[in-house]
């Protein structure tokens, strides 16, 4: 494989007439009468103000107690705009897509940053509560984790970029395959996000690895099943087909493991397998991160908001 709800107000009848003011007699109706029921009037919640997203060039904080503050901000706002584009109809080309891409952008940045700066995610730590800790710290030791298996280039514009699969077709891709092949579909998810970002990279990679799903050749000509490297539909049934062969679901980190030969990748696949699992609308989240190269002059990023490629 490769290296890598609405609310409603009381209707209160009041007893006094609007003309005089005075107090009118109640109205009372035979026995046998069965009155209308009045229905509630109901009352439009005011509109959530948009949530201004920094733009794809903002710096980020540098300050504990400001990074921490955004960083939830950030969490927050993303699952609200998650929300709105899922009820929207989820597509790519929807204005409710636009806010998802910022947010889910600055979230990867705000976690890029931790993971190069140890001291910053210490200090961050001190400052939150125990469940977001354990999202940091998920989030930080499998960006560590893949970070360690990639050499710097000397140039980033080797690396050719592609537009992402429809995260409709994706899903409903790694359910079908995952329940052919008893593999949990949050752990194909997580291998197409840590593989290609969702076919944003198809390769080849430096090993020869190619598609969505980063097999090698000789590797597909097994598992393909006859299908196209380069087709969703045909890679991810692939990737489902060759865990069930090496040890899913019973044995899920050896399968992961010769998926691709290192704990820390396994570790990082199974942190954001976990993270999806516990909520699919960090499927979405993880979706819109984009690529970003690590380079001998710093890291570069490829795609998404502010370079001109999806």
């Amino acid at each position: 494989m490769k290296f890598i709800a609405l609310v409603l107000a009381a209707l209160f009848l009041g007893g006094c007439t609007a003309e005089t003011g005075e107090v009118a007699a109640p109205f009372t109706t035979p026995e046998s009468a069965t009155p209308t029921p009045i229905a509630p009037t109901p009352v439009a919640t005011p509109e959530e103000p948009a949530f201004e997203w920094p733009g794809p060039d903002a710096k980020v904080p540098r300050a504990p107690k400001r990074f921490a503050a955004e960083l939830l901000t950030t969490n927050r706002q993303l699952k609200k705009a998650i929300d709105r584009w899922l009820d929207a109809g989820g597509a790519l080309r929807s204005p409710a897509a636009r806010p998802v891409s910022l947010g889910a952008l600055r979230q990867q940045k705000l976690y890029r940053t931790l993971v190069v700066r140890p001291h910053l995610t210490d200090e961050v730590m001190k400052l939150v509560g125990p469940v977001m800790r354990e999202v940091i710290q998920d989030h930080v030791v499998a960006g560590r984790g893949l970070r360690s298996l990639v050499t710097p280039l000397e140039r980033s514009g080797t690396l050719p970029v592609t537009p992402p699969d429809d995260p409709r077709l994706l899903r409903r891709l790694y359910h079908q395959a995952g329940r052919r092949f008893n593999v949990d579909w949050e752990v194909l998810a997580a291998l197409n996000f840590v593989e290609s970002k969702f076919g944003r990279f198809m390769g080849p990679s430096s090993a020869g690895a190619m598609g969505p799903m980063q097999f090698i050749p000789s590797t597909w000509d097994i598992y393909g099943g006859g299908g196209n490297i380069l087709d969703p539909r045909d890679a991810i049934p692939a990737a489902a087909r060759y865990l069930a062969a090496t040890g899913a679901p019973h044995d899920m980190r050896s399968a992961l493991y010769a998926y691709n030969r290192s704990y820390a990748y396994v570790d990082a696949v199974q942190a954001y397998a976990r993270h999806i699992k516990r909520d699919p609308r960090n499927l979405y989240a993880y979706y819109f991160w984009q690529v970003f190269v690590i380079t001998t002059k710093g890291d570069v990023q490829l795609s998404g908001p502010g370079t001109g490629t999806p």
